[in-house]
């Protein structure tokens, strides 16, 4: 066999935006630290990637196509994972403070073990924020990606908040791609 070429590094997510001065701001207000600032490009440090912000029409002139001025509804969202169920509440409540709005309140799980919540920014970009076991095959993956160690054991009961404990992993869905916190 021959020399396999390494995956790329795919770490960076571009939003083109439509008030980038108030989605600017909005991402400040949640505390991301910021690594660039121009007048129509930002950057905020995630751990492991970076959330760009592009005036939407430079970003349709920069790669040659059409804007996407929105039709509504979700197309995409970017998943936050967090190492606590308890770092769900307490971001969704940064969120709501920072002027995002909640679409699903912090809760167990649906498709996963675990806890998850959603947003939408101001000009309805969507995030999931997630909490899953050590052991979830995404969650590793994501660890790895962003070079960190892996979780030293899954959620326990008293990490869980009390809730109660999936026993098994749920199947993959036609709903979900494999990737979505590894169902």
């Amino acid at each position: 066999m021959g020399r396999r070429t390494p995956p790329p590094l795919a770490n960076i997510i571009t939003l083109g935006v439509q008030d980038f001065g108030a989605q600017r701001e909005f991402y400040r207000r949640l505390g991301w630290p910021q690594a660039f600032d121009s007048e129509d490009f930002a950057v905020f440090e995630l751990r492991g990637a970076l959330l760009a912000l592009f005036a939407v029409d430079k970003l349709a002139a920069d790669s040659h196509a059409q804007p996407e001025l929105g039709r509504g509804g979700i197309r995409f969202s970017v998943i936050i994972s967090v190492d606590r169920p308890e770092d769900v509440d307490e971001l969704a409540a940064r969120v709501r403070q920072a002027g995002g709005k909640l679409t699903k309140a912090p809760v167990d799980a649906e498709f996963f073990e675990g806890r998850d919540a959603y947003f939408v920014d101001p000009e309805g970009n969507f995030w999931e924020i997630a909490c899953a076991p050590a052991d979830n095959p995404v969650v590793a993956a994501s660890r790895r990606a962003a070079g960190m160690a892996p979780r030293a054991k899954p959620l326990s009961p008293a990490r869980n908040g009390g809730r109660k404990q999936r026993t098994r992993s749920r199947a993959p869905t036609r709903r979900h791609r494999q990737t979505h916190m590894g169902q």
